[in-house]
């Protein structure tokens, strides 16, 4: 193998003295003159402005040579390493909310309809396709009688028929009091309120078919829409504080949000791509758990983080898996995907576990339930306190360290615990002058929940079970300088 270029040690690089002494100790061998000798010269001022583009030949060839792998190359250099692979990197993408709008029975809104936060500055979304507020996707309604007539006044909520039978044509508030006694169903809270019957779905992210006989009608419908919010990233909003409609639409009335979202990303740097790029590899793996991860962050979309365990005793262990079973946890995706991916990476057999469960259809016209779990979220809350040379510690200290914080968390998957020594390397790289980190950490199960001073514990590591995920956010990070 040669000394220099490609040798087993990997690329080896012949530098620019390097190249300089062969010059001259060839030129000396030919002319039998020490041509080291010859101190500034036209001689000296040739052989060093050639053998400087040698070397530049050589820093290419380098570069190309590290640039064919995932671990070395890097921006578009990278993209096309991870693509040998099948791999590609992850791009920008928006937070997703599913959005309670209310309004008239049949209103349109349109595309790019915008709403907005009720806070200072506001935090600005639009609908992601044009949907319709109806009667036959309500989540949740408001039933009032068209006329007093004597007969039947029937309410169907998909398909299943509730009637109240007015012989004697009473009023509007006793119709609708029978109306609600006929309702049976524990899916929704029905109540009458002013001459008004209102029928709620408890299940927040359902949408149902409501029918009407000709004596009822509706005076509100909520439905269920897509919207995106117009920055990109993962932008965490607290329940109820989507109210403001930017766009005056005819007809539509009311929105908030009250489910949790789909979050959005930056797009992916480097060193996320590398990071992934081996977890994604292990699509072609043998191992059934590494397999399905890597199944699910490759081929379902809007999947931002997969974990699992695997039980493969004949009792069932200290997570509560039964025998022989898997257990996913997954975030952001569709269920329906997420289900489908795992079935076909799972090995026969083998059962899943979790409380999300979804029938999907077998190779025999069967129904076979595929079952995981979505992260409970611990919501991490940081007080950081800096201490360090003032004249050294750069004006920018905060927002660098909470770079630094949000990148490490960005690496953290379901059963991943937050440990305060681990975050300090990043922040002493980030932030010049410092001599000493302090963190002070709490954490909350609920996003609107804000903790009190008396809940930050120092250095105190916040620990997830397997089936947890901490989130690190910016707006939930202080920084101080002492």
């Amino acid at each position: 193998m040669p000394d220099y270029g490609i040798t087993d040690k990997g690329f080896v690089l012949k530098r620019l003295d390097t190249i300089l002494e062969e010059i001259h100790t060839d030129l000396t061998d030919g002319w039998k003159v020490d041509t080291r000798l010859a101190g500034t010269s036209f001689l000296n001022t040739l052989i060093t402005t050639f053998g400087n583009q040698i070397a530049n030949l050589w820093e290419t060839a380098q570069d190309s040579y590290y640039a064919k792998y995932p671990a070395t190359a890097t921006e578009l250099n990278l993209d096309h390493a991870v693509q040998y692979g099948g791999i590609k990197r992850a791009g920008d993408k928006r937070t997703s909310y599913i959005l309670h709008c209310t309004g008239d029975d049949g209103t349109y809104v349109r595309e790019n309809a915008v709403v907005a936060t009720n806070t200072t500055p506001e935090i600005r979304l639009f609908s992601a396709e044009e949907f319709q507020i109806a009667r036959e996707r309500f989540n949740k309604v408001s039933v009032i009688v068209a006329s007093e007539d004597t007969g039947v006044y029937t309410v169907s909520i998909n398909g299943n028929q509730y009637s109240y039978s007015n012989p004697q044509g009473g009023k509007s508030s006793a119709i609708l009091a029978g109306l609600a006694a006929a309702i049976k169903d524990e899916g929704y809270e029905v109540k009458v309120e002013d001459d008004v019957l209102i029928i709620n779905d408890k299940t927040k992210t359902r949408e149902n078919v409501l029918t009407l006989t000709d004596n009822l009608t509706t005076s509100s419908v909520t439905s269920l829409a897509n919207f995106l919010t117009n920055d990109y990233g993962k932008i965490t909003l607290p329940y109820n504080i989507v109210t403001r409609m930017v766009n005056n639409i005819t007809g539509f009335t009311a929105v908030t949000n009250l489910l949790e979202p789909t979050y959005g990303r930056k797009r992916e740097t480097d060193i996320e791509l590398r990071q992934s790029y081996i977890a994604k590899s292990a699509l072609r793996s043998n191992t059934m758990i590494e397999s399905i991860i890597a199944e699910l962050l490759n081929n379902v979309e809007d999947v931002e983080s997969a974990s699992g365990y695997e039980n493969d005793m004949d009792v069932t262990d200290e997570r509560g898996l039964p025998p022989h079973s898997i257990e996913i946890i997954v975030e952001g995706g569709d269920n329906t995907a997420i289900a489908k991916a795992i079935f076909r990476r799972k090995a026969g057999g083998i059962q899943t576990h979790g409380s999300v469960v979804v029938n999907v259809p077998g190779e025999y016209g069967d129904t076979i339930p595929v079952r995981f779990n979505r992260p409970e979220y611990l919501y991490a809350w940081l007080k950081v306190q800096l201490e360090g040379d003032e004249a050294k510690i750069p004006v920018n200290y905060s927002s660098l360290t909470k770079q630094s914080l949000m990148e490490d968390g960005a690496q953290m998957t379901a059963g991943t615990s937050l440990l305060t020594q681990l975050l300090n390397e990043g922040i002493y790289d980030r932030v010049a002058g410092l001599t000493k980190i302090i963190i002070y950490t709490a954490y909350t199960t609920d996003s609107t929940v804000i903790p009190g001073d008396g809940d930050y514990q120092r250095d105190e590591n916040i620990m997830a079970t397997s089936r947890q995920k901490v989130l690190i956010d910016e707006n939930r990070i202080e920084v101080v300088r002492k």
